[in-house]
């Protein structure tokens, strides 16, 4: 008594202008049969209304629709016993039409939304599967969607926003082929994605919202590439421009992992000295020559940085912990092996350096510790931890005058890689001292959500192998991020 009444709901059907005839199951297919209440219907020529039919049978014609999927490997096909009207101003016949009709006799409006849908998390093939159709005819539903309405209908969204900040990141779509996403911090929605990276591309995009919405545009974010914020601060009126720190705590992290391979592979040469470490500079990374070894042994005015060798040691109390007395990942209580060179230049330990220090567990506190203390002779590495780690406590804290002294201590480094951090800083100083200003403890910007969007777009280019053009890549974005308001060309 109550299956219709509900089966009507989950197909998403009006009861008030269709009748279910009869619905059966039959080889993984939910068959349902549909006819109309009215007895009259709309000219397509002429939109005139008319009751005269030209067959004397009620239905005689049948049309079967694919409309949607409803379990594992089985879908809903509804059948359609059509009728077949005369224009009484225009003469012509014509048969009846539905709602839920599709131009394409083969599927309904909602199996296209369904296979859109199945765009984020499905290849091509796999679709065709699951909903028991060809792969021509994902295809074809897949190059029928108006990449343009992805710029239109977000247009329309932000217009009603009092403030708008703007990610704008890229990704490669094969080699140096790039696409260009971007997104909004207030929506967290995809308001774009450009098919290439060019400052002539994103300023076209700019021009073509309204001036009334780019003076709501207050700030922006473009991952550490100046070509971008260049661009936007011609077009943007008076932005706020801050830098991303997850980009910085990368830079900062790479600082300290190239400080640790010289010093690695410094201490693996038996024929070049400790201390001969920070005048190699680059030259670490080609093949040394014996001038260049007697030049270096020839000076010896380096000096032992035990300020930051002391400031380590500090800040990672190794003093109060147990070495007998510690518990491993399973709970078992187990005691400190201490290591050697030649297994230190073998493991390498790179990971261990990437940790925050409020993450570092006792065994790897006391493991780093160690390093600091019998390898790390000079205490470069010391240093450009240390200095690491105040520069992320200094971001996490928006504390601009500890930037300024570790800005300072970068600069007068004896090692020729903290100087480049050094750089770094300097070159993206006005954007980290916008970032702390306008930042709160409750709330940081952060281009996490752009990542993560890009992350999704690379899935989605791996899940499938049909992406020989970058417009099918493309709307295969536009399907995954904005499915439920596409605009289908006619």
């Amino acid at each position: 008594m109550y299956i219709i009444p509900t089966f009507r709901k989950i197909v998403n059907l009006n009861c008030k202008k269709y009748t279910f005839k009869e619905i059966y199951h039959k080889d993984l297919t939910l068959t349902v049969e549909i006819r109309g209440k009215y007895s009259t219907a709309c000219c397509p020529e002429c939109n005139c209304k008319t009751s005269k039919r030209k067959d004397k049978k009620l239905h005689k014609n049948k049309q079967a629709l694919k409309h949607m999927w409803y379990w594992w490997n089985q879908v809903i096909k509804i059948i359609l016993f059509k009728r077949r009207f005369i224009c009484t101003k225009c003469k012509k016949s014509f048969y009846e039409q539905f709602e839920f009709e599709s131009e394409h006799w083969n599927y309904t409006k909602d199996f296209e939304k369904y296979v859109m849908w199945s765009f984020g998390f499905l290849s091509g093939n796999k679709i065709a599967e699951l909903y028991q159709t060809s792969v021509s005819t994902i295809y074809r539903i897949l190059e029928r969607i108006d990449v343009k309405q992805l710029i239109t209908r977000w247009l329309e969204i932000i217009e009603e926003l009092d403030e708008i900040y703007l990610w704008v990141d890229e990704h490669s779509f094969s080699w140096h082929d790039m696409v260009l996403v971007i997104t909004d911090l207030k929506t967290k929605q995809v308001l774009a994605v450009l098919d290439w990276i060019t400052n002539k591309i994103l300023e076209d995009w700019i021009k073509l919202i309204p001036l009334k919405t780019q003076l709501k545009i207050k700030g922006f974010n473009t991952d550490m590439n100046k070509g971008y914020a260049n661009t936007l601060k011609e077009i943007i009126w008076n932005p706020i421009q801050w830098v991303d720190k997850f980009h910085l705590f990368w830079e900062a992290n790479k600082m300290v992992d190239e400080v640790r391979q010289i010093s690695i592979w410094a201490l693996a040469m038996n024929f070049i000295k400790i201390e001969d470490i920070p005048k190699l500079g680059k030259k670490i990374w080609k093949k040394l020559t014996k001038k260049d070894i007697d030049k270096l042994r020839k000076d010896d005015t380096n000096k032992i940085m035990k300020k930051y060798k002391e400031k380590a040691e500090q800040r990672l109390q190794a003093d109060l912990i147990d070495p007998k007395n510690l518990i491993n990942s399973k709970w078992e209580t187990i005691e400190y092996d201490e290591i050697t060179a030649d297994f230190f230049i073998e493991k390498w330990y790179r990971k261990l350096f990437f940790w925050r220090e409020k993450n570092l567990s006792p065994i790897a506190t006391l493991r780093i510790n160690q390093i600091f203390q019998e390898f790390d002779h000079l205490g470069f590495l010391q240093e450009a931890w240390t200095l690491k780690e105040d520069f992320m406590d200094a971001m996490d804290n928006l504390d601009m005058n500890e930037i300024d002294r570790i800005r300072d201590d970068c600069l007068n480094s004896e090692h020729y890689r903290i100087k480049q951090f050094w750089r770094t800083i300097k070159r993206w100083y006005n954007w980290i001292k916008w970032f702390c200003e306008h930042s709160t403890p409750n709330f940081k910007f952060t281009n996490a959500y752009t990542e993560w969007v890009n992350n999704l777009c690379k899935v989605a280019k791996r899940q499938s192998h049909w992406f020989k053009l970058k417009d099918m890549y493309i709307r295969k974005l536009t399907a995954k991020f904005c499915h439920k308001n596409l605009q289908i060309y006619t």
